[in-house]
């Protein structure tokens, strides 16, 4: 941002109208099935960004809201996940409770019932609910403005996704101001390929969660700990990563609001439950969470690895036997970093890295958090992943799920490089006061 390439209007005029058509097609004229075509279309994404965030372009904000509108009428191609997200809200509109109800259980009970659940795919329609209680709310709210047209609620949840976008631009900037840092750096996240498509092209809610947690950051640089505490609950009560972040919060907020910050985080989350609360809630919902760690594997990395090697020793996968023995080694890590390293951003940044690089499952969303971080820190590390994580879309290459080796090791292996390189070299360099 220091030193912007010296490109004229008229060159980024011409990126950004080539890039605008690069999103109309990839809205509206691809399937997730012609992988060729997708990752030619999203290496084209990647140079323009490039381009434009090393520019001196005066109307990156207006660029990043204009791709986001070009999804606006999109049914999304890439992810078939929105059809829960509706199947959800038609439930709660209904009075009827998702963490109580398996869908194939309950098909006559919602509109349309048999088409969705023939869209969200067996593992969604064979297992309970797992979003947390604000993320059912605003499924509610789609199917509440719109009860019986999918594009209707479609737009309704692309249009709260978009709106949080603008929110974590505009808070964003304001944690840049207050840090010293160059408030333009918000466009590595406002124009990221990835951040576009996979939130307000495929309606996935991280965003919505990352807008809740830079409001709470916002706050506790502040020092106004009882906002922050709101905020980041409502994260949690979106996406539950945020619970991994909790811990970094001890060394930076004096003690004795810090169990005060702790116990409203705490209040608020379990009060969200309530009304959703019945004698299977709990079993129900830790159960669905649980797959994610003993049963769902997609584009893992070191767990593919140590897959590998639990074949070679046992005959078997052992993912039940990793997906216990990862989770008390993340936590361990985090108390490391929480207790002996004190950059909070650098520490997320390194627990989420770690995490995502040991889980059984990595979607390409699973990195707006770290795409978020990335922003207030002088790391490439993201920015190399936010373009290779388009490879593990190979998979659905054609008519039949197949992971390919290739295609991973192309993923992950400028992922690992960079990130050692920079761990090793400390190049790092994260800014003081973080």
């Amino acid at each position: 941002m220091n030193n912007p390439l010296k490109i004229s209007n008229s060159w980024l005029i011409s990126i950004a109208v080539a890039c605008s058509l690069t999103y109309y097609v990839f809205a509206y004229h691809l399937e997730r099935s012609n992988f060729n075509l997708l990752l030619a279309l999203y290496s084209g994404l990647f140079i323009g960004y490039i381009l434009l965030i090393s520019s001196d372009f005066k109307y990156k904000f207006a660029l990043g809201l204009l791709f986001r509108a070009i999804f606006v009428l999109q049914i999304p191609n890439l992810s078939q996940d929105f059809y829960r997200f509706i199947w959800d809200g038609r439930l709660m509109v209904s009075y009827l409770n998702p963490y109580s109800f398996i869908p194939v259980e309950i098909v006559d009970k919602v509109f349309d019932g048999q088409f969705l659940i023939s869209k969200m795919g067996d593992l969604s329609a064979h297992n309970h609910s797992n979003y947390p209680p604000l993320n059912q709310l605003i499924f509610a709210i789609g199917a509440f403005l719109s009860p019986k047209n999918l594009l209707g609620n479609v737009l309704v949840l692309r249009v709260l996704i978009i709106v949080a976008d603008i929110g974590i631009y505009i808070f964003g900037r304001k944690i840049l101001e207050f840090l010293k840092l160059e408030k333009e750096k918000i466009h590595y996240y406002f124009l990221n390929p990835l951040v576009i498509i996979e939130l307000a092209g495929n309606l996935h809610f991280e965003g919505v969660m990352m807008f809740f947690l830079c409001i709470g950051f916002y706050f506790f640089y502040k020092s106004k700990y009882i906002f922050s505490a709101v905020f980041i609950a409502l994260a949690i009560l979106t996406k539950l990563i945020p619970l991994m972040l909790l811990p970094f919060f001890i060394k930076k907020i004096p003690a004795k609001k810090l169990i005060g910050f702790y116990a409203l985080i705490g209040l608020i989350c379990l009060g969200a439950f309530i009304p959703f609360y019945d004698e299977n809630l709990v079993s129900n919902y830790s159960k669905t969470v649980g797959l994610w760690f003993n049963n769902f594997e997609f584009n893992g990395s070191i767990y593919y690895l140590l897959r590998e090697v639990g074949y070679w020793v046992t005959g078997y996968n052992i993912i039940a036997i990793i997906g216990k023995i990862t989770p008390v080694f993340i936590v361990i890590y985090i108390g490391y970093l929480a207790f002996k390293k004190s950059n909070f951003l650098e520490n997320q940044y390194l627990a989420l890295m770690v995490y995502f690089f040991l889980s059984t499952t990595i979607h390409p969303w699973y990195l707006i958090s770290m795409i978020f971080l990335g922003v207030f820190l002088n790391t490439k590390t993201i920015w190399i992943w936010s373009f290779t994580v388009i490879f593990s879309y190979s998979a659905y290459e054609g008519n039949q799920f197949e992971e390919k080796l290739i295609f991973l090791v192309l993923e992950y292996l400028p992922v690992f490089v960079m990130f050692y390189w920079e761990h090793k070299n400390r190049r790092i360099n994260y800014s003081q006061g973080l």
